[in-house]
């Protein structure tokens, strides 16, 4: 029922966009060009409900349709600037200027920058938002023109002409609102709840937390900051319709404002809180300076309104945490975790990428290729890699420069000037309806303002597009209540010039993207031809194996002509030399693997020379030059392994494998003392590696002793590792173990030290009544007839999911350990056989890569390293070694 609720809001408003251009007769406003910009609309209007539009938008084909979806705005814009017996309407109010900034600032940017075609992708993107604002502004100048024919028609003389542009925006928002919550509601919220209900049945009492990610409301954009910011420019605009319109108009808005308000709580955005705020706050001034004799009544309206804002806060359990989190930030962003240091990390790389590079900027698009170079190392394993920096003036700092600052005052000044010229104009103070509408799209941009000094949302097609008819209205109102219609005029000149200048810049930019979007396209079909493959080799005979060699053929077709196509694209050449290498690994019997690993590695060379500030190629480089060794010429990879390795830690000197990587390359060229410190130095940034099955390999035994007298004395050093010191010591069996795990205070190291001791009278509620993972294990050792339920149940705690297969083999496996172990101490720390299902051997991934590259078409690669943890230290004692 509710999906049948979007469809028939989400008709009404394309229904509503069409009438309109109908009623304009817009042959009339742009020759031809009515067609042109309808498909530029479906775009908007597609990418705004589009299911995870944000990251869709850079999987093929959708990174075509929004590409179109500009062009034909820019058709549009150069068909009516070529009819010279029309007028072609500038912005006005000095937003001209700001766009002309704008326009010379990312030039300028682009031509310095290191990276000049990242630079050009997201110029050409920026350049058609601009072209469609132009474009919006001409056809409401269109829409004036038409008024009084088609309006006095219908009766509706004394109504805004921005009306069925924001009514349209409007049925778009309330859209977009039922789909997000029908999408939340059953996709994210009944699943957990479901899910919580499972397990709760094992004791396990959670509740909905949205402090977790994967509880909010992502929908429909793909991340939840993107709907708040959405929401932060559409819920002024029904706020001011409801007040313009009256009947059955003004119920719907206020339904949408209403299912608005639900849709941001469950987002849990901070940002968007923090921009609901501001627009309450600018709504009471409003409301005040307007009411004159009913201030009272505005006073009581807006101490509502603060109430319903307090109770949203107070309800949830992340919003409550944003003022304290703010303080501590503040205070010291070098000291803590989660989202605001997250964010701290980002805005100190962004201020130092632009201050390095504060004239033209790093270049648009830039700032992913540069972020790991200018990353703060207090930032340890935080934020190790953004492709935003999650602040508007901070990113654009970074890419654009002083450019960017000029910009952004130019655009402050713009609308200040733009709301003392309205409060200035009796036409406008004469027209109630044309009021509500400004105030309305002000509160839009204080709102997403706000939101903006805490997230970048400008490369999202549902915010930017929305953005274009806030700015387009804002403009409209300014000119025809200002007298000032700034147009190009009917002059032969310069209007031809600039036409030629833009049709010439529009096919340059067309030639320029063809092969970026053939590229797109290439690796797309390479990718699902290994897809194919790899599901051919998963099945293991003969003829399936023939047609996988075949796909994978196929594929190193496509990306290596996708790499052609757009040499500067550092992805492809990434993702095809990762593959091969992963093929080579994954199936080492098959005469092509030894190729597919040198090329391999030859093809994440080529990435890396693209771009040499990614962690990810060196480490990958790296792993691969130790496998690549000669037998005639072994010291070569080895030494090279070592340099990618150096070279890595320098991006992410906390990159958990790296340092190890590090001293494993230095072991081999004999270089025993270094090679130490570069182990000693990797369990410093992991302290749970020290209990890596691991170590009992022969190459690494006989370092073993004085990497733990090292690490004892790193930690003897440093007071706040005393519980590292004491987990330390009694894993290589201190026979003072239990004492110096109590001395340190902390609770897992007190519990584990009496179960070490085996005091009975210590342990004695934790063997009756077990409330953790932890005291569940020590009980069950405690309990033998009740040893695997109690086992079984600590893996679902300490998990926070349901018994599946892989739980069975663990869970028993522990079990007959415990039944065959003297004692704790022996069930936790004697070796493991390799092949028992408690070593847990796996690769990491770099999960969000492709999201973080701007392609979805590629495979979420792993690394090349093997981990190898034990299950019990994973599960059970994260608290002693992190």
């Amino acid at each position: 029922m509710a999906e049948q609720v979007t469809e028939q809001v989400t008709e009404q408003a394309t229904e509503q966009a069409t009438d309109y251009f109908v009623k304009l007769d817009f042959p009339n406003f742009m020759s031809t060009g009515r067609l042109i910009v309808q498909l530029g609309i479906a775009a908007y209007i597609l990418f705004t409900l589009l299911p995870d539009s944000s990251t869709q938008m850079v999987a093929f084909p959708w990174v075509m349709l929004w590409q179109v979806g500009l062009l034909c705005f820019a058709i549009a814009g150069l068909l009516n600037l070529w009819r010279q017996q029309k007028s072609f309407y500038l912005l006005g109010s000095g937003f001209d200027w700001a766009i002309g900034a704008s326009t010379i600032t990312l030039c300028l940017s682009t031509m310095f920058s290191q990276f000049p075609n990242q630079g050009m992708w997201y110029s050409l993107t920026a350049f058609g938002y601009f072209i469609a604002l132009y474009v919006t502004n001409n056809f409401l100048h269109g829409a004036s023109s038409q008024s009084h024919k088609v309006f006095s028609q219908e009766g509706e003389s004394n109504d805004s002409q921005l009306l069925p542009i924001l009514r349209f925006l409007g049925l778009l928002g309330i859209a977009v609102i039922i789909e997000s919550l029908v999408f939340w509601t059953t996709q994210t919220w009944l699943p957990q709840l479901a899910n919580f209900a499972k397990l709760n049945q094992w004791g396990l009492n959670l509740s909905y937390d949205f402090s977790d990610l994967q509880s909010r409301n992502w929908a429909p954009m793909g991340h939840q900051n993107y709907v708040a910011g959405f929401l932060m420019l559409v819920l002024p605009i029904l706020a001011s319709l409801a007040i313009a319109q009256r009947g059955m108009w003004r119920s719907l808005w206020l339904v949408g404002i209403g299912l608005g308000l639900v849709d941001l709580y469950t987002t849990s955005s901070r940002g968007g809180f923090l921009g609901l705020g501001a627009i309450v706050l600018y709504g009471i001034l409003v409301a005040l300076f307007k009411s004159r004799g009913n201030r009272w009544l505005a006073i009581g309206g807006g101490g509502g309104a603060i109430a319903i804002f307090a109770l949203l806060i107070a309800t949830n359990n992340r919003l409550r945490s944003l003022i304290s989190g703010l303080v501590s930030s503040f205070a010291n962003p070098a000291q803590g975790s989660g989202e605001l240091f997250f964010r701290a990390i980002a805005a100190d790389t962004g201020w130092r990428i632009g201050l390095d590079h504060w004239l033209f900027g790093a270049g648009a698009g830039s700032a992913i290729l540069f972020y790991q170079q200018y990353r703060p190392s207090w930032a340890g394993r935080e934020a190790e890699l953004l492709f935003q920096l999650h602040s508007t003036p901070v990113h654009l700092w970074a890419e654009l420069g002083i450019g960017a600052v000029i910009v952004v005052v130019l655009v402050g000044v713009a609308i200040a000037s733009l709301f003392v010229k309205l409060h200035r104009s009796p036409t406008w103070n004469a027209n109630p309806q044309e009021q509500a509408i400004t105030y309305g799209l002000f509160a839009s941009l204080i709102g997403y303002g706000m939101l903006a000094i805490t997230d970048y949302q400008l490369d999202v097609p549902a915010i930017s597009g929305s953005l274009v008819i806030v700015f387009a209205s804002l403009a409209y109102l300014g000119q025809v209540h200002s007298g000032e219609l700034i147009s190009l005029g009917h002059q032969k000149q310069p209007r031809l010039w600039l036409s030629i200048l833009a049709t010439v810049y529009l096919v340059i930019a067309i030639a320029w993207l063809v092969p970026v979007n053939t590229a797109w396209q290439a690796s797309s079909m390479g990718f699902i031809y290994l897809a194919r493959a790899r599901n051919d080799l998963a099945i293991a005979k003969q003829e399936t194996v023939t047609e996988a060699i075949a796909a994978i053929d196929k594929f190193q077709d496509r990306l290596k002509l996708a790499h052609q196509l757009a040499p500067w694209e550092p992805y492809y050449p990434y993702q095809l030399g990762w593959n091969l290498a992963d093929l080579a690994i994954s199936y080492p019997n098959l005469p092509q693997s030894p190729t597919w690993q040198k090329d391999g590695l030859t093809w994440i060379k080529a990435a890396i020379a693209i771009n040499p500030n990614n962690e990810a190629g060196y480490n990958a480089a790296a792993w691969l030059s130790l496998r690549d060794a000669s037998p005639t010429d072994p010291l070569s990879a080895v030494q090279a392994a070592e340099s990618y390795f150096r070279r890595g830690l320098e991006l992410v000197p906390t990159k958990r494998s790296l340092s190890f990587g590090l001293g494993i390359s230095l072991l081999r060229q004999g270089k025993n003392p270094e090679a130490i410190a570069a182990m000693v130095a990797e369990v410093l940034n992991d302290p749970s590696f020290i209990t890596s099955p691991i170590w009992s390999d022969p190459a690494f035994q006989s370092l073993y002793p004085q990497i733990v007298t090292n690490l004892e004395n790193a930690y003897r050093n440093s007071p706040s590792k005393a519980v590292y010191l004491a987990a330390l010591r009694w894993w290589n069996g201190n026979p003072n173990a239990v004492d110096e795990l109590k001395q340190t205070g902390n609770s897992t190291a007190i519990l584990l030290a009496n179960a070490i001791a085996n005091d009975t009278n210590a342990l004695q509620a934790v063997k009756q009544n077990p409330q953790t993972p932890l005291e569940m294990v020590i009980s069950a050792w405690l309990n033998p007839n009740l040893r695997d339920k109690l086992l079984e149940r600590a893996y679902v705690f300490a998990t926070s999911s349901l018994p599946d297969e892989r739980s069975v083999f663990t869970v028993k496996a522990m079990s007959d350990r415990m039944n065959q172990a003297p004692n704790f101490d022996a069930w936790l720390r004697s070796p493991l056989p390799v092949n028992s299902p408690l070593v847990l051997n796996y690769r990491r991934a770099r999960l969000g890569f492709n999201v973080v590259s701007r392609h979805l078409d590629g495979v979420v690669p792993l690394d090349f390293f093997e981990v190898r943890d034990r299950a019990e230290i994973s599960l059970f004692f994260k608290d002693l070694f992190s």
